[in-house]
C-alpha cells in the first residue's frame, strides 16, 4: 500500500457496516459531472497530446483498450540522463520520420508511374541517414521499386493503374515511415529540475522501449493501462489507474480522497484483469439478477435468469431496495441478542 493510501493502520480503518462503495461512487461521480472537456498539449510539441478532464475519466473507467492519445515518459540511466548528446541518440531511435520530412520537393509523372524525390542534405544530416538508406527502406514495399539516382530517389509503381490509384500510391510513399519506433509518432526531450533529461513521447510501446540501451527499463511511465498490465502486471496497472484518476481530477482543482479512487481501482482489477465499471464489467458481473437488471438491459437479464433458473439470494444493496427490504448496511447490519435471564431482571 502506498503512502497516499494512509500513513498508519488507524487511518485505513472502516467502520463495520459503512457504505464504502456508495461513498466512493458519490465522491468520484459528483465532481466528475463538473469537469470540463479539454485536452492537454505538451509544451513545445503539438503532436504530443494527452487527454485530460472528463474524456480521460471516461477512458479509464470504461477500460478503453487503447487511450485516444497514448504517451510515455522515459527515464534514462544516471550515466546518460545528464548527457544531452547521448539522450539525443536515443531520441533519434524513437521519433517517427516520414519520407516527406527529409525531402525538399518531388516530381510526379503519372503516365510513367514514377515519383522522383529530392532529399534535403541538411535534413538527412540531422537524422543521420542517407539517400541510399532511404531508398533501401522504401524498396521493401510490395507496391513500388525504389533506387538512388545521384542525389535523388526514383520511385516506380509496379502495377500500372489509373491516375487516381497512382496518386494514392504516391501519397502513401510520402507518408511512409523510414525511421523510428513502431507506435511512436513524436518524441520530445525535456530537462528536469535536477538537470537530467527525460523523453516524452506521443504514442506508447513499452516492450520495444525496454530493448534500448540507456533506458531505465523498470521506470517507463505509460498512460496505456492495458499495455502496463501486459508488461508490468496487474498491480502496476492498478496503481496507474488510481494515479491517473487522481491526477486528472486534481487538474480540475477538485480534491477527492485517494481511498475512494483506490477502492474503484481495486474493484476494476481484483480479478487479475482490468474490467470497466459499466455493464460489460463490474455492474454486469454481479451475482444478483435484480442488481444486474437495475443497471441496464433489464429485459435481457430477466430473460436469461428465467432460462437458466437463477435464484437471487438478496444479499446486496440494490436488490433489497427494489423489494423494499432492509439493506445490510449501517444500522441495518446490526443484529441484537438478549439473554432471557436479563429480561427477568428488568421486571
Amino acid at each position: 500500500m502506498s503512502k497516499k493510501e494512509g500513513k498508519d493502520e488507524k487511518s485505513r480503518n472502516v467502520v463495520s457496516g459503512e457504505a464504502a462503495g456508495t461513498l466512493a461512487a458519490q465522491s468520484i461521480g459528483e465532481p466528475s459531472t463538473q469537469m470540463m472537456l479539454r485536452t492537454f498539449h505538451a509544451a513545445g510539441i503539438t503532436s504530443v497530446i494527452a487527454t485530460r478532464g472528463l474524456p480521460r475519466i471516461i477512458e479509464l473507467i470504461d477500460a478503453r483498450k487503447r487511450p485516444k492519445f497514448p504517451t510515455m515518459v522515459i527515464t534514462l540511466e544516471k550515466g546518460i540522463a545528464k548527457n544531452y548528446e547521448k539522450v539525443r541518440e536515443i531520441w533519434r531511435k524513437l521519433e517517427a520520420v516520414r519520407v516527406r520530412d527529409i525531402i525538399k520537393d518531388f516530381d510526379e509523372n503519372f503516365r510513367a508511374g514514377t515519383l522522383t524525390l529530392h532529399p534535403d542534405p541538411e535534413k538527412l544530416a540531422f537524422y543521420e541517414t542517407t539517400a541510399r538508406t532511404v531508398a533501401s527502406r522504401l524498396s521493401k514495399r510490395d507496391d513500388i521499386d525504389a533506387e538512388q539516382e545521384g542525389d535523388s530517389i526514383k520511385i516506380k509503381v509496379k502495377k500500372k493503374e489509373g491516375i487516381k490509384a497512382t496518386r494514392t500510391t504516391f501519397v502513401k510513399v510520402l507518408n511512409s515511415t523510414i525511421m523510428g519506433m513502431p507506435g511512436i509518432n513524436k518524441a520530445l526531450i525535456q530537462q528536469n529540475d535536477d538537470g537530467t533529461f527525460s523523453i516524452t513521447t506521443g504514442g506508447s510501446n513499452i516492450e520495444e522501449m525496454m530493448k534500448i540501451d540507456g533506458v531505465e527499463k523498470w521506470n517507463i511511465y505509460s498512460n496505456d493501462q492495458f499495455e502496463v498490465a501486459r508488461v508490468y502486471g496487474i498491480e502496476a496497472a492498478r496503481n496507474l489507474l488510481a494515479n491517473e484518476l487522481l491526477a486528472t481530477i486534481k487538474d480540475e482543482g477538485i480534491t477527492v480522497s485517494f481511498r475512494h479512487i483506490g477502492l474503484l481501482a481495486d474493484a476494476m482489477t481484483y480479478t487479475g484483469e482490468i474490467r470497466s465499471a459499466g455493464r460489460h464489467g463490474i455492474a454486469g458481473d454481479k451475482d444478483s439478477v435484480l442488481a444486474r437488471a437495475a443497471y441496464e438491459e433489464t429485459v435481457k437479464h430477466f430473460v436469461n435468469a428465467g432460462v437458466f433458473g437463477e435464484k437471487d439470494q438478496l444479499n446486496g444493496v440494490a436488490e433489497n431496495i427494489l423489494i423494499g427490504k432492509q439493506i445490510g448496511l449501517g444500522t441495518g447490519r446490526i443484529r441484537l441478542a438478549v439473554r432471557k435471564d436479563d429480561l427477568k431482571k428488568l421486571k
